[in-house]
């Protein structure tokens, strides 16, 4: 578990990676690059004192939303794709770890949109269970049961979750019940290469004293909030 004042330099994390999300959003649009998405957030992130990026940035668009570590960010994006950045900066030898999925062209189509809700409800039936005491397995049992009882349990190749603090994969016993203070990721993901669709949602999410709270609360998670998000960017942006 960590301390109060290990909380806050996570939090400093998370706020300087979210920083960096809402400049690198300004570059996705068809026909631009997924490095310049990448390279707009950690430039962000530099610019607020956070050393490095916490791991290797995964920007992928497209087919490559469905690589779980997608390395080199260097493809087109194309109109009626999803981008997938799993992506934060560590502050102070803190790491944040943060993955959103939006769609390219600023809508959702109608498959993209199914697969969305059905993650981010993923993730809010895991959300709603943890607390001191509970279980990673049992968190991630809720996660897995929204998706594998909506047919898609073959699409959800990863586990749920691990431990943050010094490391983006920080030690923990996952063994052992939850105790306030520790903070863990929530990230559900359904990836189907056939048809070009991965999407991912990642947060930080705190264990209190009587139940938790997202670290990671400065960037939408419904999809008419990301859509709202894209249509919001100025007239502009990805044309510097």
């Amino acid at each position: 578990r960590h301390s109060a004042d290990e909380i806050a330099l996570m939090q400093r994390a998370v706020r300087i990676s979210e920083e960096g999300f809402r400049a690198a959003v300004l570059e996705i649009r068809p026909g631009g690059f997924e490095g310049r998405v990448e390279a707009e957030a950690e430039r962000v992130w530099k610019s607020r004192s956070a050393r490095r990026p916490a791991y290797p940035s995964i920007v992928g668009s497209g087919p490559n939303s469905t690589i779980l570590h997608y390395p080199r960010s260097e493809r087109v994006m194309q109109d009626g794709e999803l981008i997938l950045m799993d992506m934060s900066a560590e502050f102070a030898h803190y790491a944040a770890d943060i993955t959103r999925t939006l769609p390219v062209n600023g809508k959702f189509t109608p498959p993209q949109r199914k697969i969305y809700d059905l993650v981010r409800q993923a993730q809010k039936a895991a959300f709603a269970l943890v607390r001191p005491g509970a279980y990673f397995e049992d968190i991630d049992a809720a996660a897995r049961k929204v998706i594998e009882d909506a047919g898609y349990g073959d699409h959800f190749i990863h586990g749920l979750g691990h431990f943050v603090g010094l490391d983006v994969h920080d030690a923990g016993a996952y063994h052992e019940p939850l105790a306030a203070g520790m903070v863990i990721t929530l990230e559900p993901g359904i990836y189907m290469p056939a048809e070009k669709i991965g999407v991912r949602i990642e947060d930080d999410v705190l264990v209190t004293e009587t139940g938790a709270k997202f670290l990671t609360d400065g960037l939408p998670r419904e999809a008419d909030e990301i859509e709202a998000w894209m249509a919001s960017r100025p007239a502009s942006s990805g044309q510097r």
